[in-house]
């Protein structure tokens, strides 16, 4: 079976690949389906989406959002058209970025980490800026040796350059998710760092409020723990979804991961179609 991975990340936010470079790959590790989430952004979905049809390939568009909740909190929207946008209220979260990135830098600069702004707008090639980039620039400068080593010293949580940003609520983010025509999943749950009954405990009023999937496969996963998802899933009624989290060079995970770790196929698609 062709295998759907609908977790990826493109330059638009803070991948490696541009979305048409994206789609390619996608394509030639013959998988069904590849959606693009970048972070906070669905910019490069138009590329992505028009290197989808040149393929005859399932481009799915997407986004991924950070909320404020315990743990890692990641929601992802599968299935926005090529020409959507975030919902206005989301904009705010694009407008932010540029205000902690701006001081991000700043706080690099006072315990003398100076990198220039330059390089990080050469580095994120027009798209959004992350932390990842300011990692990238880090080790060019020589200030760190390996990206590790850069979020380890300055740039994690709780660290002296972090820089928290604006999250929205789950009620609010599966609101607007869903009132956009976005199926929102919950990205790579073990972030949480709840158990599978913490995690059952507050599931029925987030399906409540518009969810409609688990990442039950992705890489920082275990397969028990995928199956115990899985298992989530089925009790509350939640589509099971896989992604690899892929982000180019910024991570080591290969697009084609799904293919030998998950057993799910275009069948997803379908499941997620009829959930909204």
């Amino acid at each position: 079976m062709r295998r759907v991975d609908l977790h990826a990340h493109s330059t638009a936010s803070d991948g490696t690949l541009s979305p048409r470079d994206l789609a390619f790959l996608g394509s030639r590790h013959g998988l069904a389906a590849l959606a693009l989430c970048d972070h906070d952004t669905v910019d490069g979905l138009p590329e992505f989406g028009a290197a989808g049809a040149e393929l005859g390939f399932a481009a799915i568009g997407g986004v991924e959002l950070s909320l404020e909740f315990v743990g890692t909190t990641h929601l992802l929207g599968l299935g926005v058209k090529a020409r959507g946008g975030l919902p206005p209220t989301l904009e705010a979260v694009k407008g932010f970025r540029l205000e902690r990135n701006l001081r991000l830098h700043e706080r690099l600069a006072q315990v003398g980490v100076k990198i220039d702004w330059g390089r990080l707008l050469e580095l994120s090639r027009g798209g959004q800026m992350g932390r990842p980039h300011f990692a990238r620039a880090m080790c060019e400068a020589g200030y760190c040796r390996g990206l590790d080593e850069a979020f380890d010293r300055y740039l994690g949580k709780g660290r002296p350059a972090y820089v928290n940003k604006i999250r929205p609520s789950p009620e609010k983010a599966l609101g607007l998710l869903r009132a956009s025509g976005f199926a929102p999943v919950l990205a790579h749950p073990v972030s949480l760092g709840l158990s599978i009954s913490e995690m059952g405990a507050f599931l029925p009023q987030w399906r409540e409020w518009g969810l409609v999937g688990l990442e039950a496969f992705h890489p920082d996963q275990t397969v028990d723990f995928g199956r115990q998802v899985q298992g989530l899933c089925r009790r509350h009624g939640l589509v099971a979804t896989a992604g690899s989290d892929f982000h180019g060079a910024n991570k080591r995970t290969p697009l084609s991961w799904v293919r030998d770790h998950s057993p799910l196929g275009l069948e997803v698609l379908a499941a997620l179609a009829a959930a909204l």
